[in-house]
C-alpha cells in the first residue's frame, strides 16, 4: 500500500521549505551518529561519501514529498534499490542500513518538533499529520532497501559460487592455464600471485546425509579461518578425493620453511578444537595455478601416507617426507634403497629391530627396552644388519640411507613395521653391554 502524503497548511509548508533548503544540518547530524555504528566506522572514504550523498538524497526526498504532496517516483525507487545493491558489495550490514533509516526519521522529526516548539499553532499538525507520515515514509524505504539488498546478496552468493567452481576446475584440471587462473582470481577478489599452502583435512562426515554436508563443510571452513588467523573471505576450499582441501594465504616474503612452521602450529590448534577433523596434511607454499595444484597433491600425499599406528600425531607435513619423495622420482636410487631392506627380509626380526633403533633415536638401551630384549641381543642383531648390508651404523651416510629406505617401505606397504618375536638368541661373549 503506497504511503499517503498529508496535505499541509501553507504556514507549515513554508517552515518545512526552509528546512529543505538547509537540510545539511539534518544530514550531518544523522551522519555523525551513523559513522560511530558497527558496519560504518571502518569504511573507506569513497564509501562514506557515497553514503552521505544517499542520506542527503533521502532527506530531500522526504521533505520534498511533504512539500509537493506527491509520493516517490519510480525513478527514485530505482535509485534507492541501486543504492541498496551497492551496500552489499561495500560490505555494509543490512542491520546497519536499517538503523540508518531510524536515525534519518528521528533527525527529521527532531528538527520538525523544533518548529512546533517555536510555533505552538503548528504542533498539532506536526504531531498528527507529519509524524505518522515520517514513520511510514522511512518504513517503506527500509522495506524497498531490504528487498533489493537481500536479492543482490543472493545473486552475489550464486555468482561467487559459480566463479569458485570454475576456479577449482582450473586448479584441478587445467593448472597450466595461468591467464584463466589470474582472471578468475581477480573476479573473486583474490591475489593470483600471493603464495598459498594447501591443507588436506581428513574430516569425518560419514554420519551426515549429503543434503547437510555442504553446510557442515562451510562450518568447518569458518572454524579453520578462526584458528588459522585468516579472514573467511581469504580462504578457498574444495571437497576433493574425500578430503576437505583449504588453500591458506601466506605472508609474502616469508621463507618456505617459515610458512610451513607457522601453518603447522596453527593447524595443530585447529585439529585439537574440532572433533570431526581426524588428520591434516600440509603441502608446501607455492603460487599460481600450478603451485596451488602442486600444494594440494603434496598435502594429500602427506595425509594419505600418514602412519595409522594409533599414535597421537595428527598433523602431517609434506616437508618431512620431501627427501623420500625426491627419491621416489629417481628410479635407480629408489630400487637401490628398496633392495637394502629386501636384503634383511630373509632373517626374522632384523627389519623390526632396525626400525625400532631409528624410532628410538639410535639409543640402544631405549631400543632394547622397546623390543623387550636383552641389550646384548640388540647388539647381536645390529652387528648382523651391518654384516648383511656391508654397512656401518656409525656412518651418517648409511644412517640416512637406511632411515629413508625404512620410511619408503612403510609408506608403500601402508602398515607399521612388523613386531619382533620374543625369542632371543644366546648373547655373544666378549661384547660390551648396550650403551
Amino acid at each position: 500500500m503506497p504511503v499517503i502524503v498529508p496535505t499541509l497548511s501553507s504556514r507549515l509548508r513554508d517552515k518545512l521549505a526552509e528546512l529543505a533548503d538547509d537540510r545539511a544540518v539534518i544530514v550531518e547530524s544523522a551522519y555523525a551518529i551513523l559513522m560511530k555504528l558497527e558496519g560504518y566506522r571502518d569504511l573507506a572514504p569513497t564509501v562514506r561519501n557515497d553514503i552521505f550523498e544517499t542520506m542527503s538524497l533521502q532527506t530531500d526526498l522526504c521533505l520534498r514529498s511533504l512539500l509537493t504532496g506527491k509520493p516517490c517516483s519510480a525513478e527514485v525507487i530505482d535509485a534507492l534499490q541501486e543504492s541498496a545493491r551497492r551496500r552489499v558489495h561495500q560490505n555494509v550490514p543490512l542491520q546497519s542500513i536499517l538503523r540508518a533509516y531510524q536515525l534519518g526519521a528521528r533527525e527529521i522529526w527532531r528538527v520538525s518538533a523544533e518548529v512546533g516548539r517555536a510555533d505552538p499553532a503548528l504542533a498539532e499538525e506536526l504531531l498528527f499529520d507529519v509524524s505518522p507520515y515520517l514513520f511510514d515514509f522511512f518504513d517503506e524505504q527500509a522495506q524497498i532497501t531490504a528487498q533489493a539488498y537481500l536479492a543482490e546478496q543472493h545473486q552475489q552468493a550464486w555468482w561467487r559460487e559459480s566463479l569458485l567452481h570454475q576456479f577449482r576446475d582450473v586448479i584441478f584440471h587445467a593448472s597450466g592455464d595461468a591467464a584463466m587462473f589470474a582472471e578468475l582470481a581477480a573476479a573473486l577478489g583474490l591475489d593470483a600471485t600471493s603464495p598459498r599452502v594447501a591443507l588436506a583435512i581428513d574430516a569425518d562426515l560419514r554420519d551426515l546425509p549429503p543434503v547437510v554436508r555442504y553446510d557442515e563443510l562451510e562450518r568447518l571452513v569458518l572454524i579453520a579461518a578462526r584458528h588459522l588467523d585468516v579472514a573467511r573471505e581469504a580462504l578457498v576450499h574444495a571437497w576433493h578425493r574425500e578430503r576437505l582441501v583449504i588453500w591458506v594465504p601466506c605472508t609474502r616474503g616469508d621463507t618456505l620453511s617459515r610458512c610451513d612452521q607457522i601453518v603447522a602450529e596453527r593447524a595443530a590448534r585447529l585439529v585439537g578444537a574440532e572433533p570431526r577433523m581426524r588428520n591434516i596434511g600440509i603441502g608446501l607454499m607455492n603460487h599460481g595455478a600450478d603451485g596451488w595444484a602442486a600444494s594440494v597433491t603434496e598435502a594429500l600425499k602427506a595425509v594419505d601416507f600418514a602412519p595409522r599406528d594409533g599414535q597421537s600425531r595428527r598433523i602431517h607435513r609434506y616437508s618431512s617426507m620431501a627427501i623420500e619423495e625426491s627419491v621416489r622420482g629417481t628410479p635407480n636410487v629408489l630400487r637401490y634403497l628398496v633392495s637394502l631392506i629386501e636384503q634383511l627380509s630373509g632373517e626374522a626380526d632384523l627389519i623390526a629391530t632396525l626400525a625400532a633403533y631409528f624410532e628410538s633415536g639410535q639409543r640402544r638401551r631405549v631400543t632394547a627396552e622397546r623390543l623387550n630384549i636383552h641389550p646384548n641381543t640388540l647388539i647381536h642383531r645390529l652387528e648382523r644388519i651391518e654384516t648383511v648390508l656391508g654397512a656401518s651404523l656409525d656412518d651418517p651416510g648409511w644412517i640416512a640411507q637406511l632411515d629413508i629406505a625404512l620410511k619408503l617401505r612403510h609408506a608403500t606397504s601402508g602398515c607399521a613395521a612388523p613386531e619382533p618375536t620374543e625369542a632371543e638368541p644366546k648373547p655373544r661373549r666378549g661384547r660390551a653391554s648396550a650403551k
